[in-house]
């Protein structure tokens, strides 16, 4: 089997940042099934860490409304160097998640979308 390359490998991840933890491993889950490697975080400060440690994903998966942490703020605080792209995966009322697309060049999928859904979005970033 032959191996990928690490520009292949981190095309495959994909980290899930929410405080709920059952919907953090729905997503992983759900992810794994589709042939994605999927890194959990139960929060903003836990997502810039890991990111800040070098680990290099294609798309994160940003709950927009968390505890400490908005997933603005996170947004906001992204170190610099190849970041992922944002997918803001959330329950959130349109208006904030109109203002949160203003930021920049994300996406969005709300909560509650399927297995089927996810897919077709991460099809279309190319992922």
């Amino acid at each position: 089997m032959a191996r990928l390359d690490t520009d292949e490998e981190s095309a495959r991840r994909v980290l899930v940042v929410d405080d709920d933890a059952d919907w953090r491993e729905f997503l992983r889950l759900s992810l794994e099934d589709l042939g994605y490697e999927a890194t959990e975080a139960a929060d903003g400060h836990e997502a810039l860490a890991s990111l800040r440690r070098g680990e290099r994903y294609e798309v994160m998966l940003l709950d927009l409304n968390m505890p400490g942490m908005s997933g603005l703020e996170v947004v906001a605080r992204l170190p610099r160097g190849p970041l992922p792209r944002v997918v803001f995966l959330t329950s959130a009322a349109a208006q904030d998640v109109g203002d949160a697309l203003l930021s920049g060049p994300h996406y969005y999928l709300p909560k509650g979308a399927s297995q089927d859904q996810l897919s077709l979005l991460l099809q279309s970033l190319g992922e």
